[in-house]
């Protein structure tokens, strides 16, 4: 597994936390009914064919290197973690790690390849928001995004230089 020494460690961890959670009977590999009792236990009744349709073009028996190798292919093409807080960067004039919420909504949904208002307000859900000091038009405390934890949240796995 000499690929994981370039990848960013502590998200190789939780994708092992996240393998264990799906390997139910703990013999170091995701089977079809290992999967199948998974969606159960989320109140989610997979048929054969379904659960089928799922390892389709997958390696077997998807171990846990199988799975590592799987996920960082689904995230290939994600920038690192400085290069999304550089990018981030852009909204936040004064350096203080944190952008207004309403005016990145905006943005993203205005410029460029465009989100829809869902997309944008999905994207942000799980963010951390902070409110204040500052005032908006109604004179409610603007709230603001962390952007660098944001952007630790959603980058690829490569390591990086930033934190």
């Amino acid at each position: 597994m000499d690929f994981l020494k370039d990848l960013n460690q502590p998200k190789v961890y939780e994708l092992k936390k996240a393998f264990c959670l799906f390997d139910l009977d703990g013999d170091g590999v995701i089977s079809d009914q290992d999967l199948k009792n998974t969606f159960l236990t989320l109140g989610e009744d997979k048929s054969e064919y379904d659960i089928d349709k799922m390892f389709d073009g997958v390696v077997q028996p998807l171990n846990l290197d199988v799975f590592l190798l799987l996920m960082l292919q689904r995230a290939n093409g994600l920038a690192p973690q400085d290069v999304m807080v550089g990018a981030f960067r852009m909204w936040d004039k004064a350096n203080t790690g944190f952008i207004d919420k309403e005016r990145f909504i905006h943005d993203i949904t205005t410029y460029g390849d465009r989100f829809t208002l869902t997309e944008a307000n999905e994207a942000v859900a799980d963010a951390v928001i902070t409110r204040g000091p500052q005032l908006n038009d109604e004179g409610q405390l603007v709230e603001k995004l962390d952007y660098v934890d944001f952007a630790e949240n959603i980058s690829g796995f490569q390591k990086t230089d930033h934190k």
